[in-house]
């Protein structure tokens, strides 16, 4: 898969960041490629790779420490070239992981994207620079030469359409000019045929008369992405039906490689300069993802891998990286030959990177969603995502189900909609009553009793505290704990509340309930102490608190049913007005945006207005304005039976 240093050190850290390649298979590989100090490239990109890796968070000194021991090995050689070089990175990451100690960090999946957000920016600027300086050693002529190749391909694509001996003797061709064959005439082939076709293409879309852009003619782009799918399909270098497939994985991981860097290195040269274009890249890109993903004898065998190769490619361009290029994203990786097929993979295992690039997405539009300020574009991409969400929802609701921490992680406390629709997914087949019905007890629904699959990582983000937490909810031991426990939910240095610990730990504690509790009594547990705690944050931090609480308020489960009772717990022992009011903000807030709405959020609110136990119409906060009383008894008569409404609206009559 890697074979030499010209491979992107920022895309390979991507891969590594999203979990598409395995850092003790590539510690492994870098350390054996390094051949005991004889082989220099290698060495160089060991020492760049470790450095990023290491003082970026993306991997640990544990996990990288075959590289380390064999720079170390090689520093030490008297008369070595790389001892100052290897002294210098040994000192960096020493004065790097006593920083890490001193600050305690954690590390989370959840914020994975944000604490290397400079590294996603320099990303394209790295790119470029790896562009240039892998085209310096391009003979002369090259441009020639592959214009050449690509100008009798396109004559054999057009003139004899479907016909296999031609393109067989075309591809000889292309061998007898080393395509295949030699690494650095296959890498410059297809780096420079993505140029040209790119150019091609772009000087049919020149600006009339009118001052009018003219649609742009694809006939060239086309022609090129139909040539990598055969190559990739006629791929057969000999051996086992495994190696062959290998073979054909590696051709287009190296295809696709190449591809993104070019793509990235053009959006670079385009910065401040003129308006770059996103059309001809998607066409190639969309091509690329049709072709290679329709029923084939030949590429079925492998139709996963081929899918994920996919996955790292649109991982590494995601909008973070090329802000300009993100409607084109999202409409890839949405895509009904991608998407859906990567949720269809047997045994689920497209699932992580389909969720790693929602996270991918959410992460982007993060900021622009917290400040509610959408320009038309965002907008446009907001739709886009609702729609993919709706389409989940409605054919993989596992998916989103599954996954709703990590999700509701990276979107913002306001996008009360966007998360409604995440935490309204249902695993199909499950049936339950509904919320509706008069009379309904909860208790006695056999669905309370089983717990829901999480695959979003619950403790990762709690790390530096899971220690003592677990100490104290099994004994209650360090006594301070609960005392001493809302500092440690604070970003490190700063004084922001870290969301994503706060979601993990309102999970985490419930999880651990749920698995001790042998009744229904929640009160006057750790757990609850825990739960509780929270509440004494300021008003910022209660409402992130009550918020990771109402987001596992879902379908029928023992979270849902703990959770909704702890909800309905901190009303009614709140002696601050103000927490009760917060509760019922937190509640009301997902019930007036538009469908659909959570079932345990249903059923929770019902219970809160129907139980004459929490006095919920006497509280002064209901009767504050006649235009919130209005609101409340209309939301009232929405959520229960028609023969409730009467005692709704009468309140405390």
């Amino acid at each position: 898969m890697i074979t030499k240093k010209k491979l992107n050190r920022t895309i390979l850290l991507l891969l590594v960041r999203s979990k598409l390649v395995k850092i003790a298979d590539l510690d492994v590989f870098i350390t054996r490629s390094m051949a005991d100090g004889r082989n220099s490239i290698w060495i160089e990109f060991a020492i760049l790779f470790v450095r990023t890796a290491v003082l970026e968070k993306i991997a640990a000194l544990d996990e990288l420490k075959n590289t380390i021991e064999m720079l170390n090995k090689i520093g030490e050689r008297s008369g070595s070239n790389y001892q100052k070089p290897v002294s210098r990175l040994m000192d960096e990451l020493r004065s790097g992981s006593n920083r890490s100690n001193e600050s305690n960090n954690s590390p989370s999946d959840s914020n994975a994207g944000q604490s290397t957000s400079g590294s996603l920016s320099e990303a394209t600027k790295r790119a470029a620079e790896n562009i240039a300086m892998t085209a310096r050693n391009d003979p002369q002529q090259t441009r020639q030469q592959v214009t050449f190749l690509l100008e009798s391909w396109i004559r054999v694509y057009t003139e004899t359409p479907g016909n296999e001996k031609a393109y067989a003797q075309y591809l000889q061709l292309l061998q007898q000019h080393g395509v295949g064959k030699s690494e650095d005439q296959t890498e410059r082939f297809f780096r420079v045929s993505t140029e040209l076709v790119v150019e091609a293409v772009l000087k049919t879309g020149s600006v009339d008369m009118n001052g009018k852009q003219k649609m742009l003619h694809f006939s060239v782009v086309d022609a090129y992405a139909k040539l990598v799918t055969l190559l990739i399909r006629y791929m057969n270098g000999g051996g086992a039906q495994e190696q062959v497939a290998a073979q054909r994985i590696a051709l287009l991981n190296k295809v696709l490689g190449i591809t993104v860097r070019t793509l990235m290195a053009n959006y670079e040269r385009s910065k401040g300069r003129t308006h770059w274009d996103q059309r001809p890249w998607f066409r190639l890109l969309l091509n690329l993802v049709f072709d290679l993903n329709a029923p084939s004898p030949a590429l079925d065998p492998i139709s996963l891998g081929i899918l994920s190769v996919f996955g790292s490619a649109f991982h590494v361009v995601q909008p973070s990286v090329i802000p300009g290029f993100a409607s084109a994203w999202l409409e890839l990786i949405s895509h009904r030959m991608f998407l859906p097929n990567l949720l269809l993979a047997k045994g689920q295992k497209g699932w992580a990177i389909a969720h790693q690039l929602l996270i991918d997405l959410f992460l982007f539009m993060e900021p622009y969603l917290r400040k509610a300020e959408l320009s038309d574009a965002i907008k446009a991409l907001y739709k886009g995502t609702l729609r993919v969400l709706l389409l989940l929802i409605h054919d993989f609701p596992s998916f989103l189900a599954d996954y709703h921490l990590s999700f509701c992680n990276v979107i913002p406390e306001n996008c009360v909609h966007l998360r409604n629709i995440i935490l309204s997914a249902i695993p199909r087949g499950m049936t339950f009553p509904d919320p509706f019905t008069p009379n309904l007890k909860i208790d006695l629904l056999p669905e309370i009793q089983q717990n829901p699959r999480i695959l979003s990582n619950v403790a990762g983000p709690l790390a530096s505290i899971r220690g003592d937490l677990d100490n104290y909810l099994n004994n209650r031991q360090p006594s301070n704990f609960v005392q001493e426990l809302l500092p440690k939910l604070y970003k490190d240095g700063k004084n922001e509340i870290d969301t994503p610990r706060v979601h993990s730990l309102v999970l985490y504690v419930g999880m651990q309930a749920i698995s001790r509790l042998q009744n229904s009594q929640i009160a006057h547990t750790p757990e609850i102490e825990v739960l509780q705690k929270l509440m004494e944050f300021d008003e910022k931090g209660r409402y992130i608190s009550l918020n990771a609480i109402a987001n596992n308020l879902r379908y029928p489960s023992s979270h849902t049913h703990y959770f909704s009772c702890v909800m309905l717990f901190l009303f009614s022992e709140a002696k601050d007005d103000g927490v009760k009011e917060q509760v019922t903000r937190v509640l009301l807030e997902r019930l007036i945006v538009n469908r659909p709405h959570p079932w345990g959020l249903l059923i929770t609110f019902i219970e809160l207005i129907k139980n004459t136990r929490y006095q919920f119409w006497q509280h002064p906060f209901i009767r504050c304005a006649t235009e919130i009383e209005k609101l409340f008894e209309s939301v009232a008569r929405s959520c229960m039976a028609p023969q409730s409404q009467r005692s709704v609206s009468t309140g405390d009559d």
